[in-house]
């Protein structure tokens, strides 16, 4: 039943956009983030909601009656340069066919971008892209921050499945960063009871983002939150630190439990003592090997070229010392 509704659903957003392509690129944003299909177990689950929704999008802006030049500024220009970037590094990449592969899926990406400068013009459309955003992903530091709650902190939160937020690092930071944005619209918003969903999100992230057990993660919420803190005045501040306060002792009061603190004490400590810890120091040699694969090609390696055969090539002594089973 709920793949009929989507479907219906997302069939009547794309139309919607024929007409109305701001509209458009605000839905495609929302199923975007929220991927909808992954709430769904039959036929809708691989249907492409997205694509659709950007076709009647790309459609309805050829009939738009108002300005259809790119803003330029010094951000668009970079990004312009960034993509040329992307695109010669492809040309010259090591492994071809999976570079292009990739980059054909970022080109669409940055397609969007570029199409969501056009239409979102104005300080209005700009508040509705930020509240899609903000509620697309809150969504999900509502329901994980709950689950997080109720289940103690025993089980990592991880995002929706067949999506780019699914692993655990990629929510937990798409989380941490949705946090400030929460905040701003909490203390900006006119309507009391939207207000209030989005501070109720924004204290939820906090355990689901805990129960990530992502240590960049929590890097990322602590910077946020320091931020939030040095910007904030201090009535907001107050009820913010009470509202993720009430949250903690809610949290073990309901659960009685001590594994989440246990388990978070010891990602704390792998995060202290990194230098001991594999998965931390392997960023160290990825960076390694990805800057000499960049002085020995001026152009790039393009993309996915991360493969054990070229270790011996690039980085023989981290062969040498730790052999291939490590790459």
């Amino acid at each position: 039943m709920r793949d009929i509704i989507l479907i219906a659903i997302v069939i009547s957003c794309a139309l919607l956009a024929l007409r109305r392509p701001t509209f458009g690129i605000l839905a495609f944003i929302c199923v975007s983030l929220l991927n909808p299909n992954s709430m769904t177990w039959g036929f809708a689950r691989f249907f492409p909601s997205a694509q659709y929704i950007a076709i009647g999008t790309f459609l309805g802006i050829i009939f738009w009656n108002e300005s259809k030049k790119i803003p330029l500024s010094s951000e668009s220009v970079l990004l312009f340069a960034l993509w040329g970037i992307f695109g010669i590094s492809t040309v010259f990449a090591i492994y071809p066919d999976a570079s292009l592969e990739k980059l054909i899926y970022i080109s669409k990406i940055l397609l969007m971008v570029f199409l969501s400068t056009i239409l979102i013009n104005s300080e209005h459309r700009l508040r509705l892209l930020i509240r899609v955003i903000a509620l697309s992903l809150g969504f999900y530091g509502l329901k994980s921050g709950f689950w997080a709650i109720t289940s103690g902190g025993q089980f990592m939160v991880w995002g929706p499945e067949e999506s780019f937020l699914y692993s655990n690092n990629a929510i937990g930071l798409a989380l941490s960063l949705n946090v400030p944005i929460l905040f701003y619209l909490a203390k900006t918003e006119t309507n009391i009871w939207l207000r209030r969903l989005m501070m109720v999100m924004m204290v939820l992230s906090y355990p689901a983002i805990i129960c990530t057990f992502s240590r960049g993660a929590w890097l990322t919420l602590a910077a946020m939150t320091g931020l939030m803190a040095l910007y904030s005045d201090r009535k907001a501040l107050t009820v913010c630190g009470g509202g993720i306060l009430a949250v903690g002792v809610i949290g073990l009061l309901a659960t009685g439990l001590m594994s989440a603190p246990e388990r978070v004490q010891g990602r704390f400590d792998d995060l202290v003592g990194w230098e001991n810890e594999g998965s931390a120091v392997s960023r160290f040699w990825n960076w390694e090997f990805c800057q000499r694969v960049g002085l020995a090609r001026p152009f790039g390696g393009g993309f996915n070229f991360y493969e054990p055969e070229l270790y011996p090539i690039y980085f023989p002594e981290f062969v040498e010392k730790y052999g291939t089973d490590k790459v």
